[in-house]
């Protein structure tokens, strides 16, 4: 897919490892975070730390609630996408509310919020 988007995501789910992608982010190439629910859950904010680290986007997929819009704005995610608002209408206004309280109120532990070379290698991997 090289040459075609602006921009290539690689999809990390259940049993992926940084190590496993590491070398192939960039700023032209991030990461869309899926797997599991639990996985992803738990493994999130280590994979935005990769991403900071790479400089690369970072993208969660299945964010359908305003926990866990807040836990991607934590993680220093920078897109997500549901399908709640689409399929159950009257999710709409929490989870927009959600949205715009994650964009307006800064992190300040966010992987974004840290230059890039104070930012952590190992990404707090692996998980125990």
């Amino acid at each position: 897919m090289a040459g075609i988007p602006t921009l290539t995501l690689i999809a990390v789910q259940d049993g992926v490892e940084p190590d496993d992608v590491r070398e192939f982010l960039s700023p032209s190439c991030g990461l869309f975070l899926g797997g599991s629910t639990d996985w992803k859950l738990k493994t999130c904010n280590a994979w935005g730390v990769l991403a900071r680290r790479r400089n690369c986007h970072f993208h969660v997929g299945r964010v359908n609630s305003a926990k866990r819009i807040k836990l991607c704005s934590a993680a220093g995610a920078h897109s997500i996408d549901g399908t709640s608002a689409t399929r159950f209408s009257k999710t709409l206004p929490r989870l927009d509310a959600a949205l715009v309280h994650a964009d307006k109120q800064d992190d300040f532990f966010s992987p974004q919020a840290k230059p890039i070379d104070e930012t952590d290698f190992d990404c707090g991997w692996p998980f125990k």
